[in-house]
């Protein structure tokens, strides 16, 4: 029969509360990204503007958090501004029956900022150069639409988001 003595019941008492508590916080991550997203001001709106723009009614809503918290971060008035974009598609429902998206000069700043929401969908990006945020490159729309025929250039090599083994 083996006799543990204090120090070393306590020593082990001290390892397996430490791997407890490192497990817990460098997990912390992984479930922070799992938990599921709150609301977030302008989110609808997002949507409706970006459905507008796409015209599709089916849209990634966890894209669309995404590109939304991107847009809050990197531009200031995001929210005024995307009210005024979705002021101007509704009231102008013209501007979206033309070959190339132009607004006129008084809506430059709609203009610039419908031109963003649509490359963020298509491309997966918000932003230029240093201030540049990813946000997907699986699930853009860009992707999406050549899926069933072109590989993307990647590390997979299967369809689009299968994985020889997962990573």
């Amino acid at each position: 029969m083996t006799h543990y003595s204090r120090r070393r019941v306590l020593k082990m008492a001290g390892v397996v509360a430490i791997a407890s508590a490192t497990g817990q916080l460098l997990s912390l991550p992984r479930l922070k990204a799992a938990q599921p997203q709150g609301p977030l001001p302008g989110l609808d709106e997002f949507i409706q503007v970006s459905r507008l723009l796409i015209q599709q009614t089916e849209l990634n809503v966890t894209v669309a958090h995404a590109l939304t918290q991107a847009f809050s971060q990197t531009q200031k008035g995001f929210i005024s501004e995307l009210t005024r974009l979705k002021n101007l598609l509704q009231n102008q429902p013209a501007l979206l029956q033309q070959d190339r998206l132009k607004f006129a000069d008084a809506d430059a700043e709609s203009e610039k900022l419908a031109k963003a929401i649509l490359s963020g969908w298509y491309n997966g990006v918000v932003g230029k150069g240093n201030h540049a945020l990813y946000i997907t490159y699986v699930n853009t729309l860009a992707s999406q639409l050549v899926s069933d025929k072109l590989v993307p250039p990647s590390f997979s090599y299967g369809q689009i988001g299968s994985w020889a083994q997962q990573p």
